[in-house]
């Protein structure tokens, strides 16, 4: 007769235990997957750029899916990866979006944060793309960013930033940012200086597209009509956008060579339903045109406040238009 002690049956039933735990775990991860997957079904071919970190701390980029088969606004997107933190004894990484244009502060998802204490782990950061700017995941300590990397869909320029054009780690660094999301508790200390509040003041709010807005001002006619215009000219476009913070929206990228602006000047004021309203233009050191344009006619303007922000809202647009050439 064959007898079985007390300590051997709790070793057997912690071993059919583990056995049905580990079964357990495989199809949950597998689910895990099957739900990513079914949410996110698009791999998406990704390009690193601009990257900048503090000594030690690093992060890797392994995949990134969509629900969508680009990188493009109205999207939302998976990005996988590591990371190591050893400049701070914790952080925020964060999944945000550098606008191209002219932007104010806007929610932080819970999904595409997640607070990391100092060593090395896997991030998982969902993210729906509302603008048109530059993906990056950064580390941000005090609520301050502290070194990260740009990202884009390979093949596809103008959704990757090369070079920043401004430090993380430098003391006046925000002043020289484009538009982003700001991470819980990060503030912009411009905005503390009386004067610049009194400019504020006089500025006003953004200016929002009347509700009955014309087709030809909506962004891909005004992409259109720049395009054929500079066809007519024989200037040929290297980078093309078009701001929509506000209104009027306006036309940004650089032109390749340099060229006499005042053909497109003449050139809109021929065009029907467009007219010259504005620019500031000038030439980079590889020999290029980087602009910002006003196209839309004054009688189509909501409010007198378009005319008070225009020309502010045309050198910020230059500005990045000739960072990122």
């Amino acid at each position: 007769m064959k007898i079985i002690h007390p300590a051997t049956v709790r070793v057997i039933v912690l071993a059919a235990t583990s056995a049905l735990s580990l079964h357990a775990a495989i199809p949950s991860a597998r689910a895990g997957e099957e739900a990513a997957e079914s949410e996110f079904p698009f791999v998406i071919q990704f390009e690193l750029g601009a990257t900048e970190f503090a000594t030690g701390d690093s992060l890797v980029i392994t995949s990134v899916r969509g629900n969508r088969r680009h990188l493009e606004s109205g999207g939302r997107y998976l990005v996988e990866g590591s990371y190591t933190l050893a400049a701070a004894d914790s952080a925020d990484l964060a999944l945000h979006t550098t606008s191209r244009g002219p932007s104010g502060p806007s929610p932080v998802m819970r999904d595409q944060q997640v607070e990391i204490t100092r060593g090395s782990g896997n991030f998982y950061l969902k993210k729906t793309l509302r603008d048109d700017g530059w993906l990056h995941i950064s580390f941000y300590v005090n609520g301050h960013s502290h070194g990260g990397i740009y990202f884009g869909e390979k093949g596809v320029e103008k959704t990757i930033l090369r070079k920043k054009g401004w430090s993380d780690f430098s003391s006046d660094s925000s002043s020289a940012k484009p538009g982003r999301e700001f991470a819980a508790g990060e503030k912009a200390s411009a905005f503390t200086n009386d004067s610049n509040l009194a400019i504020l003041a006089y500025l006003g709010n953004p200016v929002p597209p009347p509700a009955d807005l014309d087709a030809k001002y909506n962004r891909t006619n005004l992409r259109a009509a720049f395009t054929a215009l500079s066809k007519k000219a024989d200037l040929r476009v290297k980078t093309l956008e078009v701001d929509e913070s506000e209104f009027p929206f306006l036309a940004y990228g650089v032109l390749a060579g340099k060229c006499d602006f005042r053909v497109l000047e003449n050139g809109l004021r021929e065009m029907k339903g467009y007219d010259y309203g504005g620019s500031v233009v000038g030439h980079t050191g590889q020999g290029s045109t980087y602009f910002a344009l006003n196209m839309v006619p004054r009688d189509q303007y909501p409010s007198d406040r378009c005319n008070r922000r225009l020309m502010i809202r045309l050198q910020m647009l230059a500005d990045i238009a000739q960072r990122t050439e």
